[in-house]
């Protein structure tokens, strides 16, 4: 059976935007940590997100992987480039109750413990799992469904915005599997579920 790795980046306060829904500033991410994230993705094959994180990140990454410039203007480096092939060859499954059905990305309506799970029965690599505290709460519940957590952690603090964990409903028991710190200050966990 397929691993389902829930990944996605933190502040230290557990916070993964700010209050408006953006992402913060400052945000101290670099080539060495973009190419680690990269590596984490080559061992998946699926990313399952959902549709606010769907919107705000990949069609991003999708046009580095084109070869083109961003348009916010920002500077590519050469792991941003590795980052966007990796996650450009990835299937992609957005849960989104307003978003059109669609094969590319395919667009799952209802009940995302069930398209996981289900997901999870078919051969292939491991599936990668990003989105917000409303859409990780029913999935964190599903005993067995999510067996990792990976968290890149920044070294900021904020006072408003959506935390990961709020909505859930159970507990987690984890096991830290392994740490990376990184020069800029920005940390990733690994936790397996227990």
């Amino acid at each position: 059976m397929r691993k389902l790795v829930f990944h996605i980046q933190t502040t230290l306060d557990n916070r993964i935007a700010n209050g408006s829904g953006a992402f913060w500033e400052p945000f101290p991410w670099g080539e060495e940590e973009t190419s680690y994230i990269a590596e984490q993705f080559s061992q998946a094959d699926t990313w399952a997100l959902g549709r606010v994180t769907y919107e705000a990140i990949v069609p991003w990454w999708d046009r580095i992987a084109r070869g083109e410039d961003p348009e916010d203007g920002s500077a590519v480096t050469d792991a941003d480039r590795r980052f966007a092939k990796a996650q450009g060859s990835l299937a992609k499954v957005v849960f989104s109750t307003t978003m059109a059905p669609a094969n590319d990305p395919l667009v799952i309506g209802s009940d995302p413990v069930a398209a996981l799970t289900e997901l999870k029965q078919r051969d292939g690599k491991d599936i990668l799992l990003t989105c917000g505290p409303k859409t990780l709460a029913s999935i964190a519940a599903a005993p067995g469904l999510i067996d990792e957590y990976l968290l890149a952690i920044s070294p900021a603090v904020l006072t408003t915005g959506p935390r990961l964990f709020e909505d859930l409903t159970a507990d987690l028991a984890l096991e830290l599997t392994d740490t990376k710190v990184f020069p800029a200050g920005a940390i990733v966990t690994r936790y397996r579920v227990r």
